[in-house]
């Protein structure tokens, strides 16, 4: 694929994130996503097939966007339940800073049916990252692995977060929960709750 095919699909991809997170996939039309990637619609179809296939593209975005930007979030030396935090708040922001509360659930329900591959290895990439954050912090929680394995509590706190992110809830109800989560599971895995 040459740069410029490249880039154009970048955008439309890009534009298309938008559209969906503006009017939910069910209303999202070729028309829209063309509209917002400021090109015809016949140019849009010259990269992809349809809709669904838009969307398969969205995820892969999301998936190598966030995974790489909890990585990046995580590099900060701070306590356990900052850096959790951290690493959770980048899939939080980019639901709630783009897919209106109105169609997280639809959109998440039409992904899961029309890009499962594409979701399970979003999930799984994720999880990685935080349970690599549970076992960097296993000084800290030093009940790790005996009250809960780390790919377990990871697995936990991304079902946590998802069931969070489909509430109608603003960015700020959302952020001041997820800090609550955080806080929780860390004084859940740490013997000594003095010190949290």
């Amino acid at each position: 694929m040459s740069e410029l095919a490249s880039s154009k699909r970048a955008r439309i991809v890009t534009a298309a994130l938008g559209v969906f997170g503006r009017y939910g996939y069910r209303r999202t039309s070729m028309d829209l996503i063309a509209q917002a990637a400021h090109m015809s619609r016949p140019a849009v179809y010259q990269h992809f097939k349809n809709k669904q296939a838009i969307l398969r593209a969205v995820g892969q975005l999301i998936t190598d966007q966030v995974t790489a930007e909890a990585r990046t979030a995580d590099e900060v030396d701070q306590p356990a339940a900052e850096r959790l935090y951290r690493v959770l708040a980048v899939k939080l922001d980019l639901l709630a800073g783009t897919v209106e509360a109105a169609h997280r659930a639809e959109l998440f329900a039409e992904a899961a049916q029309i890009a499962p591959a594409v979701i399970d290895s979003f999930e799984q990439r994720y999880r990685d990252v935080i349970e690599t954050v549970l076992t960097d912090c296993a000084d800290e929680l030093d009940l790790l692995d005996l009250a809960l394995p780390a790919r377990d509590t990871a697995e936990l706190l991304l079902h946590a977060l998802a069931g969070m992110t489909q509430t109608s809830h603003g960015p700020e109800i959302l952020h001041a929960r997820l800090h609550q989560l955080t806080e929780l599971t860390v004084r859940g895995l740490t013997s000594n709750t003095q010190e949290t």
